[in-house]
Protein backbone atom coordinates (compact mmCIF):
# COMPACT_ATOMS: atom_id res chain seq x y z
CA UNK A 1 0.00 0.00 0.00
CA UNK A 2 1.87 2.94 -1.45
CA UNK A 3 5.08 3.32 1.29
CA UNK A 4 3.36 1.20 4.03
CA UNK A 5 4.56 -1.90 3.24
CA UNK A 6 4.68 -5.08 4.91
CA UNK A 7 3.04 -5.71 8.09
CA UNK A 8 2.05 -4.23 11.11
CA UNK A 9 1.50 -4.84 14.72
CA UNK A 10 -1.67 -4.07 16.08
CA UNK A 11 -3.41 -3.77 19.67
CA UNK A 12 -6.77 -3.99 19.82
CA UNK A 13 -8.52 -3.22 23.19
CA UNK A 14 -11.27 -1.24 24.78
CA UNK A 15 -14.70 -2.26 23.76
CA UNK A 16 -14.09 -5.38 21.70
CA UNK A 17 -14.75 -9.44 21.82
CA UNK A 18 -11.22 -10.42 20.84
CA UNK A 19 -8.40 -7.97 22.43
CA UNK A 20 -5.10 -7.99 22.03
CA UNK A 21 -2.00 -7.97 20.03
CA UNK A 22 -2.06 -9.19 16.39
CA UNK A 23 0.13 -8.47 12.95
CA UNK A 24 -1.73 -7.54 10.61
CA UNK A 25 -0.82 -6.37 6.86
CA UNK A 26 -0.78 -2.92 5.88
CA UNK A 27 -3.91 -2.50 3.55
CA UNK A 28 -6.65 -4.26 5.50
CA UNK A 29 -9.49 -1.88 6.15
CA UNK A 30 -10.18 -0.85 9.13
CA UNK A 31 -13.49 -2.11 9.57
CA UNK A 32 -11.68 -5.87 8.85
CA UNK A 33 -9.89 -5.58 12.24
CA UNK A 34 -12.12 -4.22 14.51
CA UNK A 35 -15.01 -6.68 12.52
CA UNK A 36 -13.02 -9.61 11.80
CA UNK A 37 -9.86 -9.92 13.90
CA UNK A 38 -11.62 -8.29 16.90
CA UNK A 39 -14.70 -9.16 16.37
CA UNK A 40 -16.72 -6.66 17.04
CA UNK A 41 -17.96 -5.32 20.41
CA UNK A 42 -17.84 -7.30 23.64
CA UNK A 43 -21.08 -5.89 24.80
CA UNK A 44 -22.75 -6.73 21.41
CA UNK A 45 -23.60 -3.52 20.84
CA UNK A 46 -22.91 -1.81 17.75
CA UNK A 47 -19.83 -0.24 16.96
CA UNK A 48 -19.87 3.55 17.37
CA UNK A 49 -16.27 4.89 17.04
CA UNK A 50 -13.37 3.67 17.06
CA UNK A 51 -9.68 5.47 18.68
CA UNK A 52 -6.55 5.00 15.90
CA UNK A 53 -2.94 5.79 17.43
CA UNK A 54 -2.89 5.72 21.06
CA UNK A 55 -4.79 8.76 23.05
CA UNK A 56 -4.07 11.06 21.21
CA UNK A 57 -5.55 9.25 17.75
CA UNK A 58 -8.52 10.74 15.88
CA UNK A 59 -12.52 8.85 16.60
CA UNK A 60 -13.24 7.46 13.68
CA UNK A 61 -17.14 6.41 13.10
CA UNK A 62 -18.24 3.31 11.37
CA UNK A 63 -18.64 5.24 7.69
CA UNK A 64 -15.01 5.19 7.91
CA UNK A 65 -14.29 1.70 8.57
CA UNK A 66 -13.58 1.46 4.36
CA UNK A 67 -9.71 2.46 4.69
CA UNK A 68 -7.14 0.80 4.09
CA UNK A 69 -4.76 0.51 7.10
CA UNK A 70 -1.97 2.73 6.18
CA UNK A 71 0.18 5.83 7.22
CA UNK A 72 -1.26 7.70 3.58
CA UNK A 73 -4.51 6.71 3.65
CA UNK A 74 -4.77 7.65 7.18
CA UNK A 75 -3.36 10.93 6.68
CA UNK A 76 -5.38 11.73 3.82
CA UNK A 77 -8.10 11.16 6.33
CA UNK A 78 -6.88 13.33 9.27
CA UNK A 79 -5.96 10.55 11.34
CA UNK A 80 -2.48 9.16 12.25
CA UNK A 81 -2.06 5.28 12.57
CA UNK A 82 0.64 6.54 15.60
CA UNK A 83 1.48 3.19 17.67
CA UNK A 84 -1.12 1.02 15.75
CA UNK A 85 -3.30 0.86 18.96
CA UNK A 86 -7.11 0.64 18.11
CA UNK A 87 -9.62 1.29 21.02
CA UNK A 88 -13.03 0.31 20.15
CA UNK A 89 -15.82 2.11 22.06
CA UNK A 90 -19.66 1.09 21.63
CA UNK A 91 -22.99 3.40 20.69
CA UNK A 92 -23.05 3.99 24.64
CA UNK A 93 -19.99 5.99 24.36
CA UNK A 94 -19.67 10.41 24.65
CA UNK A 95 -17.57 12.12 22.52
CA UNK A 96 -17.41 14.79 24.46
CA UNK A 97 -16.22 12.97 27.60
CA UNK A 98 -13.88 11.23 24.99
CA UNK A 99 -12.68 14.99 23.68
CA UNK A 100 -12.48 16.23 27.27
CA UNK A 101 -10.31 13.80 28.20
CA UNK A 102 -7.81 14.21 25.88
CA UNK A 103 -7.58 17.67 26.68
CA UNK A 104 -6.81 16.88 30.49
CA UNK A 105 -4.68 14.28 29.75
CA UNK A 106 -2.42 16.71 27.40
CA UNK A 107 -2.73 19.28 30.21
CA UNK A 108 -1.41 16.84 32.76
CA UNK A 109 1.26 15.53 30.51
CA UNK A 110 2.34 19.24 29.25
CA UNK A 111 6.02 19.95 30.59
CA UNK A 112 4.87 23.87 30.56
CA UNK A 113 7.63 24.76 28.16
CA UNK A 114 5.29 26.14 25.57
CA UNK A 115 1.99 28.31 25.72
CA UNK A 116 -0.04 26.80 22.78
CA UNK A 117 0.32 23.26 25.13
CA UNK A 118 0.45 24.22 28.50
CA UNK A 119 -2.97 27.30 28.28
CA UNK A 120 -4.51 25.33 25.10
CA UNK A 121 -5.28 22.08 26.85
CA UNK A 122 -6.37 23.80 30.02
CA UNK A 123 -8.42 26.39 28.19
CA UNK A 124 -9.91 23.43 26.36
CA UNK A 125 -11.01 21.42 29.23
CA UNK A 126 -12.68 24.62 30.46
CA UNK A 127 -14.01 25.19 27.08
CA UNK A 128 -15.46 21.57 27.42
CA UNK A 129 -17.01 21.56 30.68
CA UNK A 130 -19.17 24.72 29.65
CA UNK A 131 -20.00 22.84 26.89
CA UNK A 132 -21.02 19.88 28.34
CA UNK A 133 -23.34 22.13 30.91
CA UNK A 134 -24.66 24.26 27.68
CA UNK A 135 -23.84 27.52 28.12
CA UNK A 136 -23.18 28.71 24.25
CA UNK A 137 -22.89 26.02 22.45
CA UNK A 138 -21.84 27.90 19.41
CA UNK A 139 -19.16 30.02 21.12
CA UNK A 140 -17.22 27.06 22.43
CA UNK A 141 -17.23 24.77 19.74
CA UNK A 142 -15.49 27.96 18.00
CA UNK A 143 -13.65 28.45 21.09
CA UNK A 144 -11.74 25.33 21.23
CA UNK A 145 -12.11 24.81 17.21
CA UNK A 146 -9.59 28.02 17.44
CA UNK A 147 -7.77 26.39 20.36
CA UNK A 148 -7.06 23.41 18.66
CA UNK A 149 -5.69 24.52 15.55
CA UNK A 150 -3.44 27.13 17.72
CA UNK A 151 -2.28 23.84 19.60
CA UNK A 152 -1.70 21.73 16.37
CA UNK A 153 -0.10 24.48 14.56
CA UNK A 154 2.07 26.47 17.70
CA UNK A 155 2.84 23.60 19.93
CA UNK A 156 6.87 22.23 20.27
CA UNK A 157 6.09 18.78 20.19
CA UNK A 158 3.54 15.77 18.97
CA UNK A 159 2.08 16.00 22.60
CA UNK A 160 0.53 19.61 22.20
CA UNK A 161 0.58 19.06 18.38
CA UNK A 162 -1.74 15.64 17.83
CA UNK A 163 -3.98 16.69 20.95
CA UNK A 164 -6.57 18.55 18.63
CA UNK A 165 -6.83 15.00 16.65
CA UNK A 166 -9.06 13.42 19.21
CA UNK A 167 -10.54 16.54 19.74
CA UNK A 168 -11.74 17.76 16.25
CA UNK A 169 -12.51 14.08 15.05
CA UNK A 170 -15.05 13.87 17.74
CA UNK A 171 -16.35 17.48 17.03
CA UNK A 172 -16.48 16.53 12.89
CA UNK A 173 -17.85 12.55 13.07
CA UNK A 174 -19.96 13.14 16.35
CA UNK A 175 -21.51 16.83 16.54
CA UNK A 176 -24.64 15.54 17.88
CA UNK A 177 -22.33 14.65 21.30
CA UNK A 178 -21.77 18.58 21.39
CA UNK A 179 -24.84 19.71 21.30
CA UNK A 180 -27.24 19.91 24.30
CA UNK A 181 -30.03 18.25 24.23
CA UNK A 182 -33.10 20.07 23.33
CA UNK A 183 -35.31 21.20 26.45
CA UNK A 184 -38.38 19.26 25.83
CA UNK A 185 -41.65 21.46 26.82
CA UNK A 186 -43.15 20.23 30.35
CA UNK A 187 -46.42 17.81 29.93
CA UNK A 188 -49.25 20.03 30.43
Amino acid sequence: MGRSRGTIPIQITGNVKHGGLFEAAFGMTLGELVDDIGGGTATGRPVRAVQVGGPLGAYWPRDLFDTPFDYEAFAAKDGLIGHAGIVVFDDTVDLLKQARFAMEFCAVESCGKCTPCRIGSTRGVEVLDRLKQGIAPEEQIETVTDLCNTMKFGSLCALGGFTPYPVMSALTHFPEDFRPAPVREAAE
